[in-house]
């Protein structure tokens, strides 16, 4: 392939966000539809202790999933320009392994992201209709850790990629 054409987002990155994608869609349309049957006041805000230490409108409730899906649309704009090539000074691009890994990192961490929002929609939706909580003060430790891992996992594999370039070439 030539250096200079866009590397292709991965089917399986594809269709990861298409099924994560409606997901989202399905828990928004959800909380629409239940909209009617919340209670004016809401949970916003949960103590370490799992308690609502604070309450507000029941808009709020799509405050997070908004803020998610702004996370989501700028890290799809950053995997999409990540298959591209970066002229540099030397004249030396990215390899179609660096890109590929690159866009690979930012889909697993949107796709993660947006998932766990989504997660975490059900669980307002559910403590505002009055039902127990699902989502547990763990599971935004496991999330972060998770989130890490990807990252981690994504830098590693980035730095071992180019350190294998250097060594083809030299």
């Amino acid at each position: 392939m030539n250096k200079l054409q866009k590397t292709p987002t991965p089917l399986f990155c594809k269709r990861l966000t298409m099924i994560v994608a409606t997901i989202f869609v399905a828990a928004i349309s959800a909380t629409v539809i239940q909209y009617s049957k919340l209670p004016t006041s809401i949970p916003v805000l949960q103590s370490f202790n799992s308690e609502n230490a604070q309450f507000g409108p029941k808009i709020a409730i799509f405050y997070l999933p908004f803020v998610a899906l702004m996370i989501f649309l700028m890290l799809h704009y950053l995997e999409i320009k990540a298959g591209y090539p970066i002229p540099r000074k030397n004249k030396e691009t990215q390899s179609n392994a660096q890109r590929q890994n690159a866009i690979m990192t930012f889909c697993f961490i949107k796709n993660a992201i947006l998932l766990y929002f989504t997660y975490s929609l059900w669980n307002d939706l559910a403590v505002a209709l009055g039902r127990e909580r699902i989502l547990q003060q763990w599971h935004a430790y496991l999330f972060l850790f998770v989130l890490f891992l990807i990252f981690v996992q994504g830098v590693l594999r980035g730095v071992l990629l180019a350190r294998n370039e250097k060594l083809k070439k030299s």
